[in-house]
């Protein structure tokens, strides 16, 4: 299977705009594609599904070990991956969960984005450095990013002078700058516009990219050598998911992997329906309540019916947005009411990372004692974040309590990843 990896030098180096522009080049010439990113994000996933219509999933190796990492990414077509902040930056200074541990466990070739604003001959350095810090770093070539067109024939020039090749140039094109709203959010008001940046970098990407090289650099990547993973087929009980402008924070391997176990997947919205689907499961995503909080609180018949639902015995995942919403209350606008206390924005971040987290007492996706992988992003807090989880980070060991747990019901501000945790989404379904 082709597969190419785009890393960068840095958080925003200019990757997802590379990455965009190259996704809808590659679609254009109607080329079978899938996007991936590493790490925990969705929202770059978000931004590839809107740039080119297509599922986005990640690849995340402090969730996924090397077998299921490659079993995510063997399929037909041709897969561009997205990087992680710097190439080699992982957990805690380590590359532990890096774009370069990934690619390493996967067999990817690499082209790293270099943004060169402010920079010419430097480049140099920066690609020596990235090139020689591991003695099989995996980069083949480079992308120059904000480069003025009449410095690309010296900086190609000077890759050749190195042994790297070069694979083109994106100009600093300022009306194709991606939204940089609420958390990467890109709402259907912004969508006609959104759409016409990602039009924008298409075109630069097929004049000034070599997307014929980074097809034949995907095609050169070594067959991905695994034993396969035995998804259980388990039921064919039907999971609701929330999914609207509130709730948009679903991993697409999630779903897949619910698909795989025999699950119906039935879509609904906090938003704009009455009540839920018929269903068996129930999942209440992450996302944007705060933004809609005033929308979610005015569907009080949907509030109702979620509400006596989880009371009556419904299982239900509800994270971070989802867990906020089944509070009393969103800056003073009234929720669910399932978990005592209010939510509000404190300011400031109040979580992010990986964490390991072992329950206090047997719930839907676990026995007390066993252990769930997770990851925190949110500047939200709640009055009542919970006590049922102790929840411990890599490397550092910094610990704290979280989450509710309850014979049907795990509820949190923590995201859970499915294929790093197969074994919680099996229990869910059965």
């Amino acid at each position: 299977m082709a597969r190419v990896m785009i890393a960068g030098t840095s958080s925003s180096c200019g990757k997802t705009s590379v990455v965009c522009g190259i996704l809808k080049a590659l679609k254009d010439r109607g080329h079978n594609i899938k996007a991936y990113k590493c790490g925990p994000d969705y929202i770059d996933g978000m931004i590839h599904k809107k740039a080119v219509g297509i599922p986005s999933g990640n690849l995340d190796s402090f969730f996924c070990t090397g077998d299921e990492l490659c079993s995510l990414l063997d399929r037909d077509g041709i897969s561009i991956i997205e990087g992680v902040m710097g190439y080699y930056d992982g957990i805690s200074l380590s590359e532990k969960a890096s774009s370069y541990e990934i690619a390493d466990m996967t067999s990817t070739p690499v082209v790293l984005v270099i943004n060169c604003r402010g920079m010419s001959s430097s480049a140099g350095a920066v690609i020596k450095g990235f090139c020689s810090y591991k003695n099989e770093s995996r980069i083949k070539g480079v992308i120059f990013n904000r480069l003025s067109p009449m410095l690309y024939d010296k900086m190609k020039a000077l890759c050749q002078s190195m042994g790297i090749k070069a694979y083109g140039f994106m100009p600093d094109i300022k009306e194709a700058v991606l939204p940089g709203r609420h958390l990467g959010l890109v709402t259907d008001e912004d969508t006609e516009q959104f759409k016409a940046k990602i039009n924008i970098l298409s075109e630069n990407a097929e004049k000034y990219i070599d997307i014929d090289g980074l097809i034949k650099l995907g095609e050169s990547a070594k067959p991905l050598e695994y034993s396969g993973i035995d998804i259980k087929r388990i039921s064919n009980r039907t999971v609701a998911v929330a999914e609207d402008n509130a709730f948009c924070f679903n991993y697409e391997d999630n779903i897949s992997l619910l698909k795989a176990m025999g699950c119906d997947i039935a879509y609904f919205s906090p938003l704009k329906d009455k009540a839920l689907p018929p269903c068996d499961r129930l999942i209440l995503s992450g996302g944007y309540p705060e933004l809609y909080a005033e929308e979610l609180s005015e569907n009080t018949a949907m509030l109702e019916d979620i509400r006596s639902k989880i009371k009556g015995g419904l299982k239900t995942i509800a994270e971070c947005g989802g867990f906020m919403y089944l509070n009393e209350s969103i800056d003073g606008h009234s929720m669910a009411g399932v978990i005592k206390g209010g939510a509000e924005n404190k300011g400031s971040l109040q979580s992010f990372g990986y964490i390991t987290m072992t329950a206090m007492k047997d719930n839907p996706l676990c026995l007390k004692g066993e252990k769930i992988k997770a990851h925190e992003f949110h500047y939200y807090g709640s009055e009542n974040t919970g006590s049922d989880l102790y929840a411990v980070k890599p490397l550092s060991q910094k610990s704290r309590y979280t989450g509710h747990l309850s014979e049907n019901m795990y509820c949190g501000f923590p995201h859970i990843y499915f294929w790093g945790n197969r074994k919680a989404a099996e229990n869910f379904v059965r």
